[in-house]
Parts: C-alpha cells; structure tokens; sequence
C-alpha cells in the first residue's frame, strides 16, 4: 500500500513539474509558477555548477599561492598572475554558467530583479573575474551589483568585492572610498552578518597594502572578535606578530607567534612563527632555554633538513645575543655548509660570519666566507659595492700570505739533507694513500666523497702545487676574478653570452711595450721543463723546491712581492696598523736591501708618527731623508704642504697645456713645441701632465719635420713614461709608423681592436597602450611550426578562451617564420600571455634547445620589424623598454 502511494506521489509531482515547465518557460509574465520555475532552474541547474567550478578553481588557486614571509603577510593572499593562469578554465566555466543565468532566467518587472539566483550570478562572476586578475571586469560587474541591487542586501556584498578589487588594483583612494560607505551601513537592519564579519579584514589589507601597519592593527583586532574561521585567526596572529616584531614589541610579538604555533597552522607558517620567536629572542624577548630546545628539536627532524640552514642561524643568533661568540661562529658554520637551495639564507650567514672574522682580524677565515657571500650576492644588496671590494682585497691579502708560507717552507725544505727530505716526502705520500682509500671507502658506501683539505699537513698543503683545483686559495681567488669580470653566471654551454651586461676591456698594456724593462724575475720562465703530475712520485714534491740559485733568485723575488703587497693591503686598505708594523717589520728583517725598503720605510714612518712613538718616527724619517733625500717622501716629510705645492703647480701646468693643445689644434706646431719645453723646465716633477705635452710635441716634430722624429719622440716617450695615460695612443703612432714607413723593428704582438661599439637610433617606438600582439620568431628548419600553432591554439582555448585569440604564422625571411597571437588592448595583457605561454609545459616542452625567441609588440611596429628583418635589433629594443617594465 505504502508502495502504491509513494508511486502515485511521483506520478502527481512529475505531472505537476511538467505541467510548471510548460507554463513557465517564458520570462515576459510575472507570475508565481514562472518565478519559481525560473528560480529553481537558476539556481540547481546554473548557479550550483557555477559554484563548484568557483570552488575548485579556488582550491586549485590556494595550493599554488605562495606566502612571502619576509614580509608582512595580507589577510587574504590571491597569488600572482601567473598563479591565476592556472585557474582560468574554472573561471571562464563559472563566467559562463553565469552568463547564462542572468540571460536566460532573469525576471526583472518594476525596474527590479526577482530571481534571487540571478543577482547571485553577477556576484559569483564578478567573483571569477577577481580571482582571475581581470580587475577591470570584476569592478564592472561589484559596481553594477552594488548601483542596480540597492534595494537587496546583496548590494552590501557588491561593495565589499569592489572594495577587494579596488586594493588588488592599488586603487586605493577608491578603495578606501567604498569601505568608508560600507562602515557607514554598519547599523542598517539588513546589513549582513557575513559582510560584517569581512569588512575589517578588508580594511586590514587595505592598511596592510598601503604598508600603513598602525591603522591596520585595530582592524586585525575586530576581525579576530568576529571571526570564527582558524585558519583566518592563525593568519592574523601571526601578522600581529610580524607588526610588534617590525615595531619592536618583541615579547608581544613572541606571545603571538606561540598562539600561532599552538593553532596547529600549515608547516612553513610554523616553521617561520618558531624561527622569528627566535629572532625576537636575538632582540630581547623570550626565553632562549625554550627557544633553544625548540630549535634543536627541529634541527633532528627528517622533514627540516631543508631549512637546516635557517635553523643553526636561528641558533647562532641566540648565541649573540647571550655574547657566546664562540658557539655563534659554530652555528653559523653549520648554516652556510647545511644550506641546500636557500641562496639568499647562505650568502646572509656567509656575510654575518665573514664580518665576524673580520672584526677579530682573522682574515684568511673572512676571506672564505666573503667569497661565499660574492658568488650569490644581488647587485641591489645593501653595500654591494662595500662587501666586493672587501672580498677583492681579502683575496689578494690572503694569496699573498699564502704565498710567503708556501715560500718559505719551500725554502726550509731547500735546507734539509736528502734523507732527511726523502723521508718527509714518503711520509706526505702516504697521507696521500689514505686519503684516496677515505675516498674508495665513500664511493663503495655510495656516498658523497670530497677532498677533505683539512685532513692534510700543513706541509702537505704547502707542497700542493700541482692541480690548481686542489687549491682552495687558488680556487677562492679564481672564483673571485671571474665573479669581477663576468658577474654571475650560470654553469651551461655558451655561458659568456648569456649575461648581456657589456664587459669594458682596456687596451692590453705590456704589448708591443719594448722599452720597459721587467726587474722582477718570472717564476715560469725558470720553470720549463715538463712537471711531474703523480703525488705518488718524489719528483712530485721536489719539483717546486728551490734547489738551484736560480731557482732560489725566483722564490726570493716571490717572497719580496708578496711581503710589499700584503704588508700595504693591511696598512692602507684594512687599516690594521698592528699586522701592518709587524709585517713590514718581518719584511725589513728578512729582506733589508729589498726594492721597496723606501715605502715600507715611510709607512713605519707614518705608523709611529700616528701612534705618537716619537723615537721610531724619527728613526725613519732619518733613514728616508739620508738615503732618499729627493724623493717625495723626504719632501713631504719636511714639508706637509709639499703636496699641496705640488697640486698647484700641476694646475699651472694644466692651464699651460690647455694653451699648447689650443695652439695644436690650430697647426701652430713650432709654439707647441716651446709650450712643451717650457712644460719640461718649469714642471719637471708632474708625471701625469708632461707626458701629455711629449706627445704633442712629438705629434708637432712630425709634423714639420721628417717621420723619423715622430717615431724616436714615441719612443722616448713610452721609455720614459710607461705608465701615463697616453702611452697607448703613442703606442698606436709607433706602430703606424713600423707598418707604413718600415721605421724599426716590426712588432709581433699589434694590439687590435677590442670591438665596435655600435649606437644605433632604434626605428620602433614604446606604445604600451597600443594593441599588441605576442610574437614568436622560431627556426624553420628546427622547429616544426604547425605543431607549435596546435599546441598554442590548444593552450588558447584552455586558459584564454574568452579572448578569442588568433594565431597566424608569416616566413620572415629565408630561415625564421613568425608566428603571431592576438589581439591583447595593451602591452599589459601581452605580457601576462607571455607569462603563462613561457610556463606552460605542454606548449613548451617540445622547444628545448630550439632556436627560438619570444616577444610582445605593439600594432605600429610590427610592420617595422617585418620590413627591417633585423630581430636582434628588436630583442635590444624589447629588453630596454619591456623587460624592465
């Protein structure tokens, strides 16, 4: 019976629903069956799906936004354009459900909308609009929710969403407009209780966007009293942290961080809330016997070994700030040798280390762990300039100190009878033995195995010059000259081209430069005969010894060089006066007749005269003045203005030059012959202006007189003045005159052209406002173009289907063919194609290794580069005004 009833109720209310169809499809009458034929349809058959793609796309969007926790964090984070790509599918989907709501289901009668469904519809794709990034049509569609439904309290949620647009746009006045109109309705009977609840988290990012943290604060405060969403509240606990922290509340901000821990949030948000209640403890808030084990208690655990790094520098700052040095320097150790991808933490414990060193003047450990910090430092970190200049010097100390030692147990060894000798050596060959066994050990347990330079002797390391890549001062400098001239670089084929910041070279001065004498020996040159490579050979560590006077010269003038330079780089670049006496007194000891006793003399001299030692002072300005009395140094010594002297006579000898260089260029040659004598007489001690008055005069002999004189005034000239400014341009004459006239000897080494710097005006012209298109130039040969044109097509219709994009291929000449996709209203939305092109895989999968270049350009060029074909030209153009932008 049951049954047959229960059967007859779904005949009655399908008959019921059919006949409501029949009746109700037309939206021109109002009437009750209508409405609600309208309303169900809108709301189960439309708006839900349009929901669930809403949803999806929002969960798919919350797994790819990243937070940035170096800064302080929004309430509500939607990720970057690129982030949003992704989702597009969703949202087009539910843009789409929408649409056809309100086409086919609006019941509007009276100048109002009776279908609540369809006002939910402008909402919900207004919404899919927003979390697309397409602000402009999100503001579109809140502003019309919010004017057309001000009778309906979803005029109020309108508002709300146009406030979040306006933010996300950084409109901010506007922004701050409509959240003002909102705070205004607060009282009104029909104000939402949801929109309520949202209102001072808007108002948050809103402060929070603007940076302007104060008035954010209260609003955070509101939103945790009327939120009941953990997720939320953990996210406002730990921005509440962040500001006290950045405002310098340390134990508020460690009370927050513990609420935030203690609210079981998502793991990295633990992880930093842990490691800034470590830094709040650093500034003076907490208690660093928790923090302590907390942090160790992570450095155990299997899931951290990838923030290890940020962990031990937790920790070394806690040390700091409970003055253990000693246990800081531990940690920060294990920081930089722990890091594994966080670059940006290993060059900051790199740094923090490296000055810590510095400061206690140990300067081989400071130049390690600056040269870590150079190899991944950004241009725009605070005193770049500062930290690689310090690295350059340390490095050049450090070679030099490492040189001295390495000299001088080579001279040590020199000394030693050959039993004696033999012995060490098969001592250091079997260390040798051990070590290759240590590493045969590690290969078989399927380990990393590295040459631990630790293990070795000091003897041993002194004697390594053999590889250059076992040498880790060697190595250190290296890295440190390459960075220098190079910059950073990535470690692929063809890495010289893939920096495209201009490299200057000078000209290469020591060619062709005949007349310069070379008073330093070179050690190379003594050594060559073929090297021993085995580190099981004797020969091997006996091949370096100075056993020969020769030999022994070479080490010597080694020695003499490194002492000048190191002693020099410890007074002058470091300011170290104390290592600075100490070596030049370790160098006057050991080399008393060196050639550069004259400046290690005046250095003591200026040392003890700024320590006020009178007695030393005196010392040495009596052995400068007796033995060196026309040097400047004795003149300054006798008179602190000789300099001063010195600058005004090179002025007079400036405003002369300038009359010989009027008269030059007037052909008056006889008169810039005299001005140059003149020069010679009056200014004999200018070394920088007289060599500029030589050359004029040279430049005028030839003139009036026969080649020959030009070319032996060259000479003299380069002779004379090997180091002034103008040697390489008399370097130039002296060799148009070998090749033309056949005046001395040819050179072997003719200095060329270092390469054309070329300036160009550029025929295109920035529009951003201009339509663009997206423009790919790929290799006809190497790239198979219709497969590309599918796949873009695909990609276009998946993420970009409401843009009707066209793709069209053009040949731009014999072997490239363009392809082109648009139309985008501007260089904006070009270049946010460009950005999800760029990181689609499927499109780019196939077109690794393939010659191809991508750009965006606007409407007005395009003909441009088609007719000028010049694509390199473009690509200068492009990274100019677009890349930057």
């Amino acid at each position: 019976m049951r049954i047959f009833r229960s059967y007859s109720f779904i005949v009655l209310l399908t008959g019921f629903l059919a006949l409501l169809t029949i009746s109700s499809c037309s939206t021109k009458k109002n009437t009750w069956t209508r409405r609600q034929y309208h309303s169900l349809t809108c709301h189960y058959n439309v708006y839900w799906n349009g929901m669930i793609s809403l949803d999806e796309g929002e969960k798919l969007l919350e797994e790819k936004v990243v937070d940035n926790y170096d800064k302080v964090l929004p309430v509500y984070n939607y990720g970057t354009k690129q982030d949003a790509s992704t989702i597009n599918p969703k949202m087009d989907r539910t843009i789409k459900k929408a649409s056809i709501g309100i086409q086919r289901h609006s019941m509007q009668f009276g100048g109002k909308e009776l279908n609540k469904w369809v006002r939910e519809s402008y909402i919900m794709m207004g919404e899919a609009h927003f979390y697309k990034q397409d602000y402009t049509s999100a503001r579109r569609v809140f502003d019309y929710v919010a004017k057309e439904y001000e009778s309906y309290p979803i005029h109020y949620e309108g508002l709300l969403w146009l406030a979040k647009t306006y933010v996300q746009s950084e409109r901010y006045e506007k922004a701050e407009a409509v959240l003002n109109l909102l705070q205004s309705k607060l009282n009104e009977i029909d104000f939402p209780r949801e929109v309520e609840k949202q209102l001072p988290l808007v108002y948050s990012d809103f402060y929070i966007a603007k940076e302007d943290y104060n008035n954010a604060y209260p609003f955070l405060e509101r939103g945790l009293e009327l939120s009941n969403s953990n997720e939320i509240n953990t996210r406002i606990y730990f921005i509440l942290g962040q500001i006290n922290q950045m405002e310098g509340s340390y134990e508020t901000a460690s009370d927050y961080y513990d609420k935030v821990v203690k609210h079981n949030p998502p793991y990295i948000m633990s992880f930093t809330a842990r490691m800034n209640m470590a830094k709040c403890y650093a500034e003076g808030a907490g208690d660093s016997k928790y923090i302590n084990k907390v942090l160790l208690k992570m450095a155990d655990e299997d899931k951290n070994v990838e923030y290890l790094d940020q962990i031990y520098y937790a920790l070394a700052n806690i040390a700091l700030t409970d003055e253990n040095d000693t246990l800081a320097i531990h940690y920060l150790k294990k920081s930089v040798s722990t890091s594994v991808s966080n670059a940006a933490q290993k060059t900051t414990s790199a740094l923090d280390l490296a000055n810590m060193y510095f400061d206690r003047a140990n300067y081989e450990g400071a130049q390690k762990y600056y040269d870590t910090t150079a190899m991944a430092l950004p241009t725009d970190y605070p005193n770049y300039d500062e930290i690689m200049k310090k690295t350059e010097i340390l490095s050049e100390l450090v070679t030099y100190a490492q040189t001295i030692k390495y000299q001088d147990s080579l001279q040590r060894l020199a000394m030693m009878d050959t039993a004696t000798l033999n012995t060490l050596i098969d001592g250091m060959i079997a260390d040798y033995d051990k070590e290759q066994e240590r590493i045969e050990e590690e290969k078989e347990r399927g380990g990393t195995y590295f040459i631990d330079n630790n293990r070795s002797s000091s003897t041993s390391q002194s004697l390594s010059g053999g590889w250059y890549f076992y040498n880790p001062t060697a190595l250190s400098r290296g890295r440190t000259e390459f960075k220098r001239k190079w910059g950073d670089r990535k470690l692929e084929d063809m890495w010289f081209l893939s920096d495209k910041r201009a490299v200057m070279q000078g000209y290469e001065e020591g060619l062709a430069d005949e007349g310069a004498l070379n008073d330093s020996i070179d050690s190379t040159a003594v050594a060559t005969e073929q090297r021993v490579s085995n580190p099981r050979d004797r020969n091997y560590y006996l091949q370096d010894i100075p056993d020969t006077p020769e030999k022994m010269i070479v080490s010597d003038s080694l020695m003499v060089e490194a002492y000048s330079k190191l002693a020099y780089l410890y007074f002058e670049e470091l300011n170290d006066t104390i290592l600075a006496r100490e070596t030049y007194h370790e160098f006057q000891e050991r080399y008393p007749d060196n050639k550069y006793r004259l400046e290690a003399w005046y250095a003591l001299y200026k040392i003890y005269f700024e320590h006020e030692d009178t007695v030393n002072a005196n010392h040495y300005e009596s052995l400068i003045v007796s033995n060196y009395p026309n040097s400047n140094y004795a003149k300054v010594i006798q008179d602190p203005d000789y300099f001063i002297k010195l600058n005004k006579a090179q002025n007079e000898a400036s405003k002369l030059y300038e009359r010989a260089y009027k008269a030059f260029t007037r052909n008056q040659y006889f008169r810039v012959i005299d001005y140059a004598d003149d020069a010679v007489k009056q200014f004999p001690e200018d070394t920088t202006t007289i060599p500029k008055f030589l050359y004029l005069k040279a430049i005028s002999m030839g003139a009036v007189n026969v080649a020959d004189s030009l070319y032996y005034a060259m000479q003299n000239l380069v002779a004379k003045y090997p180091n002034s400014q103008v040697k390489p341009m008399a370097l130039s004459v002296i060799q148009t005159l070998r090749l033309e006239y056949g005046l001395g000897l040819p050179s072997d080494t003719i200095g060329g052209d270092n390469g054309k710097l070329s300036s160009v005006e550029s025929i295109y012209q920035y529009s951003p406002d201009e339509m663009h298109l997206v423009l790919i130039v790929a290799s006809t040969e190497s790239v198979n173009i219709n497969a590309l044109k599918v796949r873009i097509s695909d990609f276009d219709k998946k993420y970009f289907s409401l843009k009707r994009l066209r793709v069209k291929s053009l040949m731009l000449d014999d072997s490239k063919t363009i392809i082109t996709i648009g139309n985008f209203d501007n260089a904006g939305e070009a270049r946010n194609y460009l950005l999800a092109l760029k990181n689609d895989e499927y499109v780019v999968s196939g077109l690794k290794n393939k010659e191809i270049s991508t750009f965006s350009i606007s409407a007005s060029n395009y003909p441009k580069l088609y007719k000028d074909k010049n694509v390199g030209s473009y690509s200068e153009f492009y990274e100019k005004y677009y890349d930057g932008n």
